[in-house]
């Protein structure tokens, strides 16, 4: 009796053979399957959550942002900080020098007048009257709020008179304190005194010099004005 044969049909790759490799075979069979479909078709687009958690995962570009913000701020923040702490440092430095050298040149004209009038008060005649007046003049236009004014300094904290530089071509804080206009003024009524009483003032400058706190001549009993040829004791 003669059987016509029937042809393998793809389910047969489904079914076991023997020799015990049917899984494996419909599994290969299936991943050619897929792999011709592929090429027909294109692979399937991953999913949108799936990209999502990897692009967070790789790069956190939210945080990435949000720390580059804070960096540049506090960045900002801690230059502007040192900023202004080296520049109030080198302006409190300035300031300090020029108005100590300011103050040194006040303190030598008013201490001069003071010894002119401590010399002469109580002395008939108009000296006394004079340095007296000259005194209490000196320490009004010599204060603080006259000599740092806004007539001689600006707003910045320079000054806005006339300075000469000295003798190596630079401004000193020395300079510009004795071009100030009221300090020159009276260092002119000073440097008249001075000349009119015979002051010495290099004793002033000695470190070891006499300090003489009474006269050995006595009070001047004369009834008329200090001559000017007759100097000071102090």
């Amino acid at each position: 009796m003669h059987f016509q044969p029937i042809e393998a049909s793809d389910e047969d790759a489904y079914l076991p053979h023997g020799g015990g490799g049917g899984l494996e075979a419909a599994a290969a069979s299936r991943a050619a399957h897929d792999e011709l479909l592929d090429d027909v078709f294109g692979s399937e687009p991953p999913s949108p959550a799936a990209e999502h958690r990897d692009l967070r995962g790789a790069a956190h570009p939210s945080d990435m942002h949000r720390l580059e913000t804070e960096h540049a701020t506090a960045g900002y923040r801690e230059g502007i900080t040192v900023s202004k702490e080296s520049s109030m440092q080198a302006g409190f430095d300035e300031g300090f020098s020029l108005g100590a050298a300011i103050g040194l040149q006040v303190g030598q004209l008013l201490g001069t007048l003071e010894g002119v009038f401590d010399a002469v008060k109580g002395e008939p005649g108009e000296a006394a009257k004079v340095a007296e007046s000259q005194l209490a003049m000196a320490r009004e236009e010599l204060a603080t709020s006259r000599i740092f004014s806004t007539d001689y300094w600006a707003p910045d904290g320079n000054w806005t008179y006339k300075v000469e530089a000295g003798e190596g071509g630079d401004v000193l804080f020395s300079d510009v304190a004795k071009a100030h206009p009221l300090l020159r003024k009276w260092s002119d009524i000073v440097d008249e005194q001075v000349r009119q009483w015979k002051i010495d003032p290099t004793i002033l400058h000695e470190e070891n010099a006499v300090r003489l706190t009474s006269t050995t001549d006595g009070p001047l009993i004369s009834s008329a004005p200090l001559s000017s040829s007759k100097p000071l004791d102090w």
